[in-house]
């Protein structure tokens, strides 16, 4: 069964592969200074919680496959080509499906924490890990990109006349909202 395991750590591996090199297009392209910052520590992050995962795989004396990794590269590209074609640029569709995928890996990542902790006792190797502290932090990182989509959302799918003709008011949003009570 090691060997699913390892599979799956690499599927997360060649899913943080593409993950970096969004997040990397995503800083590189945005126009707002606070964006491009929060994007590169979220990259540093990201790299942080690659490295948890390739020092989990040794523990059990397992290596990250390189061909999975590269495949992950690979497939982020390909997922890339569309984001070239809609241009991830503030304000344009490109930008709001990046971090529409960004949050949905981020979220991945959160359900792999949660996955591992619920395992661990089986693993002595990993008893010092924090998976809760891993999984606390996925969400705090995926609560962060959800505040950059929904901006995103706003300037990519409502036009400006829409913008400002139905702007809804503070209390009118907040009495819409059907989860409030």
């Amino acid at each position: 069964m090691d060997d699913e395991l390892t599979r799956y750590f690499n599927d997360h591996l060649a899913g943080s592969s593409g993950a970096l090199l969004l997040v990397e297009e995503i800083a590189a392209t945005h126009d707002d200074p606070e964006a491009c910052e929060f994007f590169r520590r979220l990259k540093q992050d990201i790299g942080k919680d690659r490295e948890v995962l390739e020092g989990l795989l040794k523990r059990i004396e397992k290596k990250p496959s390189v061909l999975l990794k590269a495949a992950g590269g690979v497939a982020a590209r390909v997922g890339g080509l569309k984001l070239m074609w809609e241009k991830v640029k503030p304000g344009e569709l490109g930008m709001f499906e990046a971090l529409e995928m960004l949050a949905l890996g981020i979220q991945g990542k959160r359900l792999l924490w949660v996955v591992m902790r619920d395992i661990q006792p089986w693993f002595p190797e990993w008893a010092d890990v924090d998976f809760s502290g891993l999984e606390l932090e996925a969400i705090r990182q995926r609560d962060q990109v959800e505040e950059w989509r929904l901006s995103a959302a706003r300037e990519s799918l409502l036009s400006p006349e829409r913008m400002k003709e139905c702007a809804p008011s503070a209390p009118a949003a907040e009495s819409a909202n059907p989860n409030r009570g």
